[in-house]
């Protein structure tokens, strides 16, 4: 049987084989989001090189963004395990008032330690609420946590009397979230911890790979010996704590405590998640690409800002890093 001769792409040179294209388009898809981010940072700091590549600039646009992030790494869990939990804003609402009336019916006597417990605790049982009901009665998690969202964000207002909670609240408590240890801002190292803990338990432990395997295939993970209930029980409880510990993060750099603030987390944190989700590890929800995504809207917003782009600007660009990475993920799938 004659062999064909080796297909060419120029003279003297052999043309990649199929497993070489594929590797150099995953290369491909795993980097592209990080290079964009590179491009636009050296645009806007071209445009702007006054104030946009200044460290006082750039510390602020990560500052500002950490409760956004500690949100959105709390979700990673629940989608990684192939669930969606809406109510993250509600939690974090609920955790905002509740820290800091605690200060104010004691007349911030009690002590800063037992006031974050006892907030997390609060995150931690409306984890835990969400996977009852999804779990043991099988109801759809998006409606439950909708619904569930709405229900902490009333109890908000009925305990606060849809009044800003702002007296008695300590220093030691709003130093937490004002602090710069070594010049670098408390909460920019919370996040780092709480990043590096997920990063690792995603890609170095059999708990990460559980949680994957339940959200790609629930059924069959479950047949296979994973304990997917154990596992949604958990990834709710995580996103749960985290929204608490946004909430906390919130009340300690505010000062106060205000009805309603949740809800304006909810869209930059799943456009992260999601747009993370289409880099590093393409196809799975991942700490660095998260963290990659929350960098590209941030400084998108930021650079546009900069350049006299209106506040309008904000829920747009937003919206459209989510919509873009659902269309990424989609066009990926259709690919494979």
């Amino acid at each position: 049987m004659p062999q064909l001769a080796e297909p060419t792409l120029a003279e003297g040179e052999p043309a990649k084989s199929p497993p070489a294209r594929r590797n150099q388009a995953t290369l491909i898809e795993r980097f592209a989001g990080p290079a964009f981010l590179v491009v636009m940072f050296l645009v806007f700091a071209a445009l702007q090189p006054d104030t946009f590549p200044t460290y006082n600039n750039l510390i602020a646009v990560a500052n500002n963004q950490t409760i956004t992030a500690l949100v959105a790494l709390g979700l990673l869990v629940p989608l990684a395990a192939g669930v969606f939990d809406i109510s993250i804003g509600g939690i974090l609402t609920l955790s905002v008032i509740l820290s800091t009336l605690l200060f104010q019916t004691t007349d911030g006597d009690m002590p800063v330690p037992v006031v974050i417990l006892a907030t997390l605790g609060v995150g931690i049982a409306a984890g835990l609420f969400n996977a009852i009901l999804v779990v043991r009665l099988r109801i759809e998690p998006f409606i439950v946590t909708l619904g569930s969202g709405s229900v902490f964000i009333g109890i908000s207002q009925l305990i606060a009397n849809g009044k800003v909670i702002s007296e008695h609240i300590p220093q030691g408590f709003t130093d937490l979230g004002r602090d710069e240890p070594l010049g670098i801002p408390a909460p920019l190292i919370y996040v780092g911890v709480l990043a590096l803990i997920l990063g690792y338990v995603f890609v170095m432990t059999p708990l990460g790979r559980k949680i994957y395997a339940t959200g790609a295939n629930r059924e069959a993970s479950r047949l296979a010996g994973v304990p997917t209930d154990r596992i949604l029980y958990l990834a709710f409880m995580t996103s749960g704590v985290c929204a608490a510990a946004a909430g906390l993060l919130y009340a300690m750099r505010i000062g106060a405590g205000q009805p309603e603030v949740g809800g304006q987390y909810l869209l930059p944190a799943y456009a992260a998640a999601f747009l993370g989700s289409t880099m590093i590890r393409p196809g799975r929800f991942n700490v660095l690409g998260l963290l990659i995504g929350l960098a590209i809207i941030a400084i998108g917003i930021n650079g546009l800002q900069l350049n006299g782009i209106p506040s309008w600007v904000i829920p747009t660009f937003q919206g459209a890093a989510l919509i873009l990475a659902v269309v990424l993920t989609k066009l990926r799938g259709l690919g494979r």
